[in-house]
Protein backbone atom coordinates (compact mmCIF):
# COMPACT_ATOMS: atom_id res chain seq x y z
CA UNK A 1 0.00 0.00 0.00
CA UNK A 2 2.88 2.17 1.09
CA UNK A 3 4.78 1.98 -2.33
CA UNK A 4 1.58 2.22 -4.36
CA UNK A 5 0.81 5.50 -2.48
CA UNK A 6 4.54 6.51 -3.21
CA UNK A 7 4.11 5.56 -6.99
CA UNK A 8 0.45 7.65 -7.29
CA UNK A 9 2.62 11.03 -5.14
CA UNK A 10 5.36 10.54 -7.91
CA UNK A 11 2.58 11.09 -10.60
CA UNK A 12 1.20 13.71 -9.11
CA UNK A 13 4.21 15.11 -8.90
CA UNK A 14 5.43 14.61 -12.11
CA UNK A 15 1.77 15.51 -14.03
CA UNK A 16 1.98 18.87 -12.07
CA UNK A 17 5.23 19.56 -13.40
CA UNK A 18 4.22 19.02 -16.76
CA UNK A 19 1.28 21.01 -16.21
CA UNK A 20 3.16 23.65 -14.47
CA UNK A 21 5.68 24.03 -16.78
CA UNK A 22 5.90 26.17 -20.35
CA UNK A 23 8.66 26.60 -22.93
CA UNK A 24 9.73 29.50 -25.12
CA UNK A 25 11.73 28.25 -28.23
CA UNK A 26 14.95 29.88 -29.07
CA UNK A 27 14.62 33.18 -30.47
CA UNK A 28 10.95 33.61 -29.32
CA UNK A 29 9.37 35.93 -26.63
CA UNK A 30 6.04 34.57 -24.73
CA UNK A 31 3.01 36.36 -23.93
CA UNK A 32 1.10 35.41 -20.75
CA UNK A 33 -2.78 34.72 -20.67
CA UNK A 34 -5.70 33.36 -18.35
CA UNK A 35 -9.02 33.95 -17.31
CA UNK A 36 -7.85 36.88 -16.02
CA UNK A 37 -6.66 38.70 -19.25
CA UNK A 38 -3.29 39.25 -20.88
CA UNK A 39 0.14 40.30 -18.31
CA UNK A 40 1.99 43.22 -19.59
CA UNK A 41 5.62 41.37 -19.11
CA UNK A 42 6.66 38.68 -21.35
CA UNK A 43 8.74 35.99 -20.59
CA UNK A 44 12.25 34.97 -22.57
CA UNK A 45 13.31 32.04 -24.25
CA UNK A 46 13.33 28.86 -22.10
CA UNK A 47 11.78 26.43 -19.33
CA UNK A 48 9.73 28.72 -16.77
CA UNK A 49 7.38 27.18 -13.90
CA UNK A 50 3.80 29.01 -13.56
CA UNK A 51 0.13 28.33 -12.52
CA UNK A 52 -1.50 25.85 -14.81
CA UNK A 53 -4.18 28.07 -15.23
CA UNK A 54 -2.06 30.19 -17.14
CA UNK A 55 -0.46 29.95 -21.00
CA UNK A 56 2.04 30.98 -23.23
CA UNK A 57 1.68 32.95 -26.92
CA UNK A 58 5.12 32.66 -28.89
CA UNK A 59 6.37 35.71 -31.10
CA UNK A 60 9.75 35.54 -32.46
CA UNK A 61 12.62 38.25 -32.42
CA UNK A 62 14.93 37.12 -34.37
CA UNK A 63 15.13 36.66 -37.97
CA UNK A 64 11.83 35.01 -40.13
CA UNK A 65 11.69 34.47 -43.50
CA UNK A 66 8.43 34.48 -45.39
CA UNK A 67 8.30 33.54 -49.14
CA UNK A 68 6.03 34.54 -52.11
CA UNK A 69 6.70 32.37 -54.96
CA UNK A 70 6.01 30.05 -57.72
CA UNK A 71 9.41 27.93 -57.34
CA UNK A 72 8.45 24.73 -54.55
CA UNK A 73 13.00 24.66 -54.19
CA UNK A 74 12.59 28.37 -52.48
CA UNK A 75 10.37 26.75 -49.59
CA UNK A 76 12.78 23.95 -49.29
CA UNK A 77 10.05 21.02 -50.61
CA UNK A 78 9.00 19.37 -53.81
CA UNK A 79 5.19 20.88 -53.82
CA UNK A 80 4.12 23.99 -52.73
CA UNK A 81 1.32 26.25 -53.44
CA UNK A 82 2.26 29.09 -55.82
CA UNK A 83 2.58 32.22 -53.68
CA UNK A 84 3.82 34.07 -56.39
CA UNK A 85 3.04 38.46 -56.76
CA UNK A 86 1.40 39.42 -60.18
CA UNK A 87 2.94 42.93 -59.15
CA UNK A 88 1.70 45.98 -61.66
CA UNK A 89 4.16 48.16 -62.98
CA UNK A 90 4.88 50.68 -65.45
CA UNK A 91 4.57 48.73 -69.00
CA UNK A 92 2.43 45.73 -68.11
CA UNK A 93 2.43 43.46 -65.12
CA UNK A 94 5.43 41.12 -63.73
CA UNK A 95 5.10 38.06 -61.78
CA UNK A 96 7.56 38.61 -58.78
CA UNK A 97 9.14 35.91 -56.43
CA UNK A 98 9.84 38.10 -53.04
CA UNK A 99 11.23 36.81 -49.98
CA UNK A 100 10.89 39.01 -46.65
CA UNK A 101 12.72 38.86 -43.99
CA UNK A 102 11.29 40.26 -40.50
CA UNK A 103 11.21 39.48 -36.51
CA UNK A 104 8.63 41.20 -34.29
CA UNK A 105 9.67 43.82 -31.95
CA UNK A 106 9.52 42.57 -28.42
CA UNK A 107 7.90 45.92 -27.05
CA UNK A 108 5.28 45.34 -29.21
CA UNK A 109 4.03 41.99 -29.07
CA UNK A 110 1.65 42.19 -25.90
CA UNK A 111 0.18 45.07 -27.70
CA UNK A 112 -0.07 42.63 -30.56
CA UNK A 113 -1.49 39.83 -28.92
CA UNK A 114 -4.44 41.65 -27.33
CA UNK A 115 -5.34 44.01 -30.88
CA UNK A 116 -5.31 40.63 -32.35
CA UNK A 117 -7.55 38.92 -29.94
CA UNK A 118 -4.96 36.15 -28.42
CA UNK A 119 -3.45 34.77 -31.92
CA UNK A 120 0.42 34.36 -32.23
CA UNK A 121 2.63 35.41 -34.03
CA UNK A 122 2.76 32.77 -36.61
CA UNK A 123 -0.86 32.73 -36.81
CA UNK A 124 -1.01 36.18 -37.23
CA UNK A 125 1.47 35.60 -40.70
CA UNK A 126 -0.18 33.22 -42.43
CA UNK A 127 -3.73 34.70 -41.87
CA UNK A 128 -3.51 38.60 -41.94
CA UNK A 129 0.19 39.81 -42.26
CA UNK A 130 1.02 37.46 -45.57
CA UNK A 131 -1.81 39.10 -47.45
CA UNK A 132 -1.17 42.30 -46.01
CA UNK A 133 2.53 42.41 -47.81
CA UNK A 134 1.24 41.53 -50.69
CA UNK A 135 -1.22 44.34 -51.16
CA UNK A 136 1.70 46.61 -49.91
CA UNK A 137 3.60 44.97 -52.68
CA UNK A 138 1.74 45.98 -55.03
CA UNK A 139 1.32 49.78 -54.00
CA UNK A 140 4.99 50.49 -54.50
CA UNK A 141 6.07 48.38 -57.94
CA UNK A 142 4.26 50.54 -59.88
CA UNK A 143 6.81 53.47 -59.51
CA UNK A 144 8.90 51.46 -61.40
CA UNK A 145 9.04 49.99 -64.97
CA UNK A 146 8.78 46.26 -66.08
CA UNK A 147 12.59 46.71 -67.07
CA UNK A 148 14.03 48.00 -63.86
CA UNK A 149 12.28 45.34 -62.17
CA UNK A 150 13.56 42.64 -64.55
CA UNK A 151 17.06 43.52 -64.45
CA UNK A 152 17.85 47.75 -64.69
CA UNK A 153 17.24 48.76 -61.24
CA UNK A 154 16.75 45.74 -59.02
CA UNK A 155 17.94 46.63 -55.78
CA UNK A 156 16.54 50.27 -56.07
CA UNK A 157 12.99 47.81 -56.36
CA UNK A 158 14.28 45.86 -53.27
CA UNK A 159 15.03 49.29 -51.34
CA UNK A 160 11.48 51.26 -51.99
CA UNK A 161 9.90 48.05 -50.90
CA UNK A 162 11.59 47.51 -47.75
CA UNK A 163 11.26 50.70 -46.74
CA UNK A 164 7.47 51.00 -47.41
CA UNK A 165 6.87 47.46 -45.48
CA UNK A 166 8.89 48.56 -42.66
CA UNK A 167 6.58 51.82 -42.68
CA UNK A 168 3.73 49.68 -43.00
CA UNK A 169 4.16 47.01 -41.11
CA UNK A 170 5.69 48.64 -37.99
CA UNK A 171 2.79 51.07 -36.89
CA UNK A 172 0.23 47.88 -37.67
CA UNK A 173 1.87 44.88 -36.69
CA UNK A 174 5.07 46.15 -34.64
CA UNK A 175 7.38 44.17 -37.16
CA UNK A 176 11.04 45.12 -38.44
CA UNK A 177 11.62 44.20 -41.57
CA UNK A 178 14.81 44.00 -42.82
CA UNK A 179 14.88 43.03 -46.45
CA UNK A 180 12.85 42.60 -48.86
CA UNK A 181 14.34 41.04 -52.08
CA UNK A 182 12.82 39.53 -55.40
CA UNK A 183 14.76 36.62 -55.93
CA UNK A 184 12.97 35.99 -59.52
CA UNK A 185 10.71 38.67 -61.87
CA UNK A 186 8.80 36.51 -64.91
CA UNK A 187 7.14 39.11 -67.67
CA UNK A 188 4.56 37.40 -69.34
CA UNK A 189 5.32 36.12 -72.94
CA UNK A 190 4.42 39.44 -74.66
CA UNK A 191 6.74 41.61 -72.72
CA UNK A 192 9.25 39.00 -72.26
CA UNK A 193 9.73 39.18 -76.51
CA UNK A 194 9.98 43.33 -75.83
CA UNK A 195 12.36 42.51 -73.31
CA UNK A 196 15.07 40.23 -75.63
CA UNK A 197 14.08 42.56 -78.38
CA UNK A 198 15.74 45.64 -76.49
CA UNK A 199 18.35 43.86 -74.93
CA UNK A 200 19.29 42.54 -78.36
CA UNK A 201 19.05 45.81 -79.70
CA UNK A 202 21.42 46.88 -76.57
CA UNK A 203 23.73 44.03 -77.74
CA UNK A 204 23.93 45.16 -81.42
CA UNK A 205 24.50 48.63 -80.10
CA UNK A 206 27.68 47.44 -77.90
CA UNK A 207 28.80 45.32 -80.54
CA UNK A 208 28.76 48.19 -83.06
CA UNK A 209 30.52 50.59 -80.89
CA UNK A 210 32.85 48.05 -79.60
CA UNK A 211 33.69 47.36 -83.61
CA UNK A 212 34.05 51.35 -84.20
CA UNK A 213 36.53 51.81 -81.28
CA UNK A 214 38.56 49.07 -82.60
CA UNK A 215 38.70 50.31 -85.93
CA UNK A 216 39.45 53.98 -84.66
CA UNK A 217 42.00 52.13 -82.32
CA UNK A 218 43.44 50.41 -85.67
CA UNK A 219 43.46 53.92 -88.05
CA UNK A 220 45.64 55.32 -85.17
CA UNK A 221 47.66 52.52 -85.49
CA UNK A 222 48.03 52.95 -88.84
CA UNK A 223 48.24 56.23 -88.65
CA UNK A 224 51.71 56.18 -86.11
CA UNK A 225 53.19 53.27 -88.27
CA UNK A 226 52.93 55.90 -91.51
CA UNK A 227 54.06 58.91 -89.46
CA UNK A 228 57.16 57.01 -87.73
CA UNK A 229 58.10 55.33 -91.21
CA UNK A 230 58.14 58.78 -92.73
CA UNK A 231 59.95 60.31 -90.49
CA UNK A 232 62.60 57.24 -90.71
CA UNK A 233 62.75 58.14 -94.44
CA UNK A 234 62.92 61.80 -94.06
CA UNK A 235 65.65 61.35 -91.14
CA UNK A 236 67.73 59.12 -93.96
CA UNK A 237 67.32 61.52 -96.86
CA UNK A 238 68.15 64.21 -94.31
CA UNK A 239 71.45 62.51 -93.49
CA UNK A 240 72.40 61.76 -97.10
CA UNK A 241 71.55 65.44 -97.76
CA UNK A 242 74.19 66.19 -95.04
CA UNK A 243 76.58 63.77 -96.11
CA UNK A 244 76.43 64.90 -99.30
CA UNK A 245 76.96 68.96 -98.49
CA UNK A 246 79.70 67.65 -96.14
CA UNK A 247 81.31 66.11 -99.37
CA UNK A 248 80.60 68.73 -101.75
CA UNK A 249 81.85 71.71 -98.74
CA UNK A 250 84.89 69.55 -98.30
CA UNK A 251 86.38 69.82 -102.26
CA UNK A 252 88.42 72.58 -101.87
CA UNK A 253 91.27 73.94 -104.89
CA UNK A 254 93.55 73.04 -101.90
CA UNK A 255 92.36 69.40 -102.11
CA UNK A 256 92.03 69.59 -105.65
CA UNK A 257 95.93 70.30 -105.71
CA UNK A 258 96.83 67.92 -103.92
CA UNK A 259 95.21 65.14 -105.16
CA UNK A 260 96.72 65.85 -108.97
CA UNK A 261 100.57 66.30 -106.97
CA UNK A 262 99.32 62.50 -105.64
CA UNK A 263 98.20 61.22 -109.26
CA UNK A 264 100.97 62.80 -111.11
CA UNK A 265 103.75 61.00 -109.05
CA UNK A 266 101.06 57.98 -109.28
CA UNK A 267 100.33 57.78 -113.21
CA UNK A 268 101.98 60.83 -114.75
CA UNK A 269 100.46 64.08 -115.93
CA UNK A 270 96.76 63.81 -114.93
CA UNK A 271 94.19 66.45 -114.58
CA UNK A 272 91.66 66.42 -111.38
CA UNK A 273 88.06 67.20 -111.89
CA UNK A 274 87.03 66.03 -108.43
CA UNK A 275 88.00 64.62 -105.15
CA UNK A 276 87.93 61.14 -106.37
CA UNK A 277 88.42 61.45 -109.98
CA UNK A 278 91.38 60.99 -112.23
CA UNK A 279 91.92 61.83 -115.42
CA UNK A 280 95.12 60.58 -117.44
CA UNK A 281 96.49 62.14 -120.47
CA UNK A 282 99.02 60.06 -122.81
CA UNK A 283 102.05 61.53 -122.76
Amino acid sequence: MKKFMAIFVAFLIAVGAVLCTERVHTGYVGVIYSAKGVEQQTISQGWHFMSPLKHVSEFPITQQRVVFSNAPSDYGAKEHADWHIDAPANGGTIAINLTVNYNFLPEHVVELYTKFGGMDGESLMESKIQNDIIAYVKEVTPQFSVMQIYSDDRAGVNTAITDYLNEKLTAEYGINVSSALIVDAQPDDTLMQKIRAKEQAKQDAEIAELNKQTALAQAETDKVKAQTEADVKMIEAQAEADANKVLSESITPELIQMKEAEARLKHGWVTVQGADTVVTKGE
